[in-house]
C-alpha cells in the first residue's frame, strides 16, 4: 500500500479554522464578537507539549484558535465525531530476533463512532523526531470533522504525520501506545513502553453495526488517511513496529496493554474506551518462551473482540 510520499499536496491548500477560511495552516483568523473585533485566546500548539511526545526541527509551528472555552464548545451542532476503540491485543507469539525475545501482537483500531476519524496532510515537509525516533520527512496532520453530508465542518491541529522508511508510506504520529506489565494493570514496565505510528486505513468492516458501506481510505499518501465508521485498521503481527521486547523477563503473570490516541490529538466522541488489555502467563519450559493467554479486558463479540482470521 505504498503512496505518494507527497501526496499531492498543495501549499496554497485552504485551511478551515471555526469556520472561517484562510490559505495556509499559519494564517490566524480572529472572531467578531458583540460588536467589535475580539481576537481569540491563541494556543500555540507545539510539538513539544511534554516529555516523551515528540520534538522537530526545522517546521513551522501552525496556530489554532480558541475562544471561551474548548474546542469541542466550538463544534457546530451537526459535526459527527469518530469513536475510536482497541480490539483486544491478539495473536500474542515471542520470537527471537537478533538475540532479543520480542512479543507480538495482532492489532486493529476500531471506529465506532457516527463520523470518520479523517486525517489529512499539511503544506510542509521538514525533519521531525516522535516519540525519540528521527524521520527524514514529516508534516502536520489536520483532522477533518464531517457532517451527514460528508462535507467538513470544522478541523483540529492533529500532530504530525511521518514518513516511515520500513513500511516505505507515511504514518500519522502517536496513534497508539503499548506497554508491558508486571502482575498488575498498574505494574512495573517491562522494558519500555512504545508509542506506535500507523497508517489509517479501512482494512475490514465491521458487520454488526450502521456502517460505511464503501471503503472510503485505503491509501498511506500524506495527503488523506482515516477510518470510516464501521471499520478497523488492522496491523499483523509480523508488521514492523507490532512488537516489545521481553528479553529475560522471568515467568509470571503480565499484562498487554494498548492505548488508542494516547496524547488526545483527535478529537473523539468518548476518551473513555479507547483502552485494551490481555493477561498472560509467560513459561520458560524448553528453549523457547510461550505465552498462555488468562484473560482480556471486556469486548463486544464482532467489535472489538479480536479477529480469529490470520493468525
Amino acid at each position: 500500500m505504498a503512496g505518494s510520499r507527497r501526496g499531492g499536496l498543495d501549499d496554497r491548500r485552504q485551511t478551515r479554522v471555526n469556520g472561517r477560511i484562510g490559505h495556509g495552516m499559519d494564517r490566524i483568523i480572529s472572531r467578531r464578537a458583540c460588536g467589535r473585533r475580539r481576537i481569540g485566546r491563541i494556543i500555540r500548539f507545539t510539538l513539544h507539549r511534554r516529555i516523551d511526545k515528540l520534538r522537530t526541527n526545522s517546521m513551522k509551528l501552525p496556530f489554532l484558535i480558541f475562544v471561551a472555552g474548548s474546542l469541542f464548545a466550538q463544534l457546530p451542532n451537526d459535526a459527527l465525531l469518530p469513536d475510536i476503540q482497541e480490539q483486544i491485543p491478539n495473536h500474542l507469539q515471542i520470537q527471537n530476533e537478533q538475540k532479543k525475545e520480542m512479543l507480538r501482537f495482532t492489532t486493529g483500531h476500531v471506529n465506532l463512532g457516527k463520523g470518520p476519524l479523517q486525517i489529512r496532510g499539511g503544506n510542509q515537509i521538514a525533519p521531525c523526531v516522535v516519540s525519540g525516533v528521527p524521520f527524514a520527512e514529516c508534516t502536520h496532520a489536520t483532522q477533518e470533522i464531517l457532517d451527514a453530508n460528508g462535507s467538513v465542518v470544522a478541523t483540529h491541529l492533529a500532530g504530525v504525520a511521518v514518513f516511515h522508511p520500513e513500511h516505505n508510506h507515511w504514518h500519522q504520529g502517536d496513534v497508539a501506545l503499548f506497554a508491558i506489565r508486571a502482575g498488575s494493570l498498574n505494574g512495573p514496565l517491562v522494558g519500555t513502553g512504545t508509542k506506535v505510528t500507523f497508517c489509517l486505513v479501512d482494512t475490514e468492516r465491521v458487520d454488526s453495526v450502521k456502517t460505511t458501506k464503501t471503503r472510503t481510505y485505503w491509501d498511506c499518501n500524506a495527503a488523506l488517511q482515516g477510518i470510516s465508521p464501521g471499520w478497523v485498521d488492522t496491523y499483523h503481527h509480523s508488521t514492523p513496529g507490532q512488537e516489545l521486547e521481553i528479553t529475560g523477563a522471568p515467568e509470571g503473570i503480565y499484562y498487554l496493554t494498548h492505548l488508542a490516541n494516547p496524547e488526545k490529538n483527535w478529537l473523539e466522541s468518548n476518551y473513555n474506551n479507547n483502552s485494551a488489555w490481555v493477561k498472560f502467563k509467560l513459561v520458560r519450559q524448553g528453549a523457547n518462551p510461550k505465552v498462555e493467554i488468562l484473560e482480556t479486558s471486556p469486548c463486544v463479540a464482532g467489535l472489538t473482540c479480536p479477529s480469529p482470521a490470520n493468525p
